[in-house]
């Protein structure tokens, strides 16, 4: 097996909300972002079963668990999830991330 990379993008406030997802043979990594460039964020590690920890980082900490955990059982694998979005986004974009998580999935 490869690697296999799925992107997503969805507007959230007229800005541009990207994903994307990387599946190797034990994990699946997941990366969220506001704008053109990719930052790494709130780091949050799941295995399959919903045992899960904050790696790195505190400000998206609740929705990086929440995603780690359902990629994780979604896959049957370790999930590596990271959120980088400004602090007067937050929760607030949570809909929209759940809505790209989905869009990620059906591509596989």
């Amino acid at each position: 097996m490869g690697l296999e990379l799925s992107t997503a993008e969805a507007l959230f406030e007229d800005r541009p909300l990207k994903a994307a997802l990387l599946e190797l043979g034990n994990a699946v990594i997941a990366l969220f972002w506001l704008g053109d460039e990719p930052r790494l964020g709130t780091l949050t590690i799941s295995m399959p079963g919903g045992v899960s920890s904050p790696l790195l980082g505190d400000r998206d900490r609740v929705l990086s668990q929440v995603i780690a955990e359902r990629l994780a059982h979604l896959y049957g694998k370790m999930a590596l999830v990271s959120i980088n979005l400004p602090p007067d986004l937050g929760v607030s974009a949570g809909r929209v991330l759940l809505k790209l998580v989905g869009e990620l999935v059906r591509e596989r």
